[in-house]
């Protein structure tokens, strides 16, 4: 009973909200669903910012919308910046991986906007409970106002948005049919609605990461084929697995076959055999150690070609100790 009252009171104050009426003295701009924008976490890639740092524009205090998106542009990002950017739906506790998944796509260059659910009135967690199902449309409308957001930053690839969410979250994007995004990845969820397959719109690419150990959730059945569409299980891994260097690199492949993300390549016109020599004389015997660390590096970053260079490299530094 508690539940359904306060599922009645969000659809009340949203349905005032949209109204542009007043609900419990809170304004309009400052509805449920706007606060979840703006009490979100949104990260800006130090390629795309003036200060050539990754920022973190929190809201200031009184600041609307419009003034907060205003300040971005004209304060943060680089004129004539051109960004892709990931709309990120967290899971049942709150965003608390929210900054470690944004460091990710920020390594890709992306930017990162994760609307924060619990910013609305009378929100709690209600994990891995049944009868939960009324929180998916809920989720979603988080999701389609934080495009709509994104939709107005002038600064935004708005061919290149994508759409990642993370358990409850990976359910919210799984069963999301409204389009607008180039790509979309389900994370730690899988499927569990009707045949077990995203609802994401045809042709539309779909990544499914779950981690082998995860008790609760196994693989969507990814039948597409569009932008390198594919279900992977990440061996060792449950459920939450941000930081694996497995989990990276798939990412990172997709994202080179949907969505236009070019890996740079830091091995460009370097020698192989001059580059052994010069770590055998800074690292000694762990020359070989750091070589193959280089390559992971290389591979978690879809760079294929750096990672076949420190290959090579460990091979020659091992042919030259005699190890």
């Amino acid at each position: 009973m508690k539940i359904y009252r306060r599922k009645v009171w969000m659809f009340v104050g949203i349905m005032l909200a949209a109204a542009g009426l007043t609900f419990d003295g809170v304004k309009a701009a400052d509805s449920p669903i706007v606060s979840t924008w703006k009490g979100g976490i949104h990260v800006l890639p130090a390629s795309a910012t003036r200060s050539g740092a990754v920022e973190k524009p929190a809201f200031k205090d009184g600041e609307t919308v419009k003034q907060w998106r205003t300040r971005l542009t004209r304060e943060l990002v680089k004129p004539d910046a051109k960004v892709p950017a990931v709309i990120y739906a967290h899971g049942c506790k709150g965003p608390t991986a929210a900054t470690a998944w944004a460091g990710l796509f920020n390594e890709f260059g992306f930017a990162v906007f994760a609307p924060d659910s619990f910013e609305r009135p009378g929100r709690k967690q209600l994990c891995y409970r049944k009868g939960t199902a009324w929180k998916v449309p809920m989720r979603q409308e988080e999701i389609r106002f934080a495009l709509q957001q994104v939709r107005k930053l002038p600064w935004i690839d708005q061919d290149r948005v994508v759409l990642v969410g993370k358990s409850e979250g990976g359910r919210a994007v799984a069963e999301y049919k409204s389009g607008g995004f180039i790509a979309q990845i389900i994370l730690a969820y899988d499927c569990k609605h009707k045949r077990r397959r995203p609802l994401a719109p045809k042709g539309v690419p779909v990544l499914n990461l779950v981690g082998a150990n995860d008790r609760r959730e196994k693989l969507c059945r990814i039948k597409r084929k569009a932008g390198g569409s594919k279900a992977i299980s990440l061996a060792g891994q449950r459920h939450s697995f941000e930081g694996d260097p497995n989990a990276k690199a798939a990412i990172a492949t997709f994202l080179s076959a949907c969505c236009g993300y070019k890996p740079e390549n830091a091995t460009d016109g370097l020698d192989a055999d001059e580059t052994a020599k010069t770590f055998i004389e800074e690292y000694g015997d762990m020359a070989r150690l750091v070589a193959t660390m280089n390559a992971d590096k290389a591979l978690a970053k879809g760079d294929k070609k750096g990672q076949a260079f420190w290959l090579q490299v460990n091979k020659i530094a091992s042919k030259l100790t005699g190890k």
